[in-house]
């Protein structure tokens, strides 16, 4: 009798094991895995895949049921910073990304820092946050860093977002933009979390040292300088700076003067295609819109103001008049 047969005829006893459901993030990870498994089979192998599929479920079933492997507590890495960026597209920027896989811990709990990504002037980061057994964290709680770039704090502001992986496991997003970030050189990060939420300070800060390369986006993205004025009809304008085109995204600045309406820009491509700004910052002192990445090699390509929003407190803010400016 094979080892195999005799642990076949074992008797188990089931009840004494607590069942756990699989979480919702578990369930799209195995969907995903049996329907790539099956797309790349023959029609004729396909029901013989989804019968190891059902079969692969089943047994999932069991080992969470007789407790041999809890899914639900497994140490996942969490979501990648493609996911943050586009959750309906497959991107892979994993030649700009660069991995950490240091982890803090202190009476809240433990962050790791998985993987973090420089963006035409900004800093993406991807973490792993695990709870302590005390703290009740919930995906509307978002922990913010404070960043110093190469020893100096150029932070224009800070953005955070928390996904629920299991029930006590989260993947935290953060978007930091920053100041002329130095691209084609190593750049030095000292990242400070301590505070878990607005209202819940750290008595020992996350702290985080890292070093991130920028060589490969640099050989791959360009600078324009715009350097354009576009006047209203109240004899006052906006002016173009310049434009950061990246394989990750596409980012617009420029000067927007306090009193006027709040001017937005689109990208519109010779064949008419329009692509709108995923992020829009409107202040006197630097305004941006991001949009998603370009290829310049292509086509041509126009950038078109077009009003966003009326300023209440604006004194004869003036109409925005139709003109494109081309970008190359």
């Amino acid at each position: 009798m094979t080892i195999y047969r005799e642990l076949n005829e074992m008797d188990i006893d089931l009840k004494q094991y607590e069942e756990q459901d699989l979480s919702h993030f578990e369930k799209k990870q195995w969907e995903k895995r049996v329907l790539k498994k099956v797309k790349k089979q023959k029609p004729s192998q396909v029901k013989k895949y989804m019968g190891v599929a059902a079969a692969m479920l089943i047994a999932t079933g069991i080992s969470l049921s007789t407790g041999i492997v809890s899914i639900a507590n497994m140490p996942f890495v969490g979501e990648t910073i493609e996911k943050y960026l586009n959750q309906n597209e497959n991107l892979d920027f994993s030649s700009y990304k660069t991995a950490i896989g240091q982890t803090a811990e202190n009476e809240k709990g433990k962050l790791t820092l998985n993987e973090v990504m420089i963006d035409g002037g900004r800093l993406l980061i991807s973490s792993t946050y695990e709870p302590a057994d005390d703290i009740d964290f919930h995906h509307k709680m978002h922990p913010m860093p404070k960043v110093k770039m190469n020893g100096k704090d150029l932070t224009s502001s800070t953005g955070g977002q928390s996904i629920e992986l299991n029930n006590s496991m989260f993947t935290v997003y953060n978007e930091v933009q920053l100041k002329e970030i130095p691209i084609g050189e190593k750049v030095r990060f000292h990242i400070e979390y301590d505070r878990l939420d607005l209202e819940m300070k750290m008595n020992q800060p996350w702290v985080f040292d890292i070093e991130v390369p920028t060589e490969k986006l640099a050989a791959n993205s360009k600078t324009i300088t715009l350097d354009q004025k576009i006047k209203l009809e109240n004899g006052r304008s906006i002016k173009l700076e310049k434009m950061i085109v990246t394989p990750i995204s596409t980012i617009l600045y420029y000067d927007w003067p306090g009193e006027e309406n709040q001017i937005v820009f689109k990208i519109v491509s010779g064949s008419g295609k329009e692509i709108l700004p995923d992020t829009v910052s409107v202040t006197p002192e630097e305004s941006y819109n991001r949009f998603s990445a370009i290829d310049m090699d292509s086509e041509k390509y126009y950038v078109v103001p077009f009003e966003h929003s009326a300023n209440p407190s604006a004194d004869k803010p003036g109409k925005l008049p139709e003109q494109s400016i081309p970008i190359n």
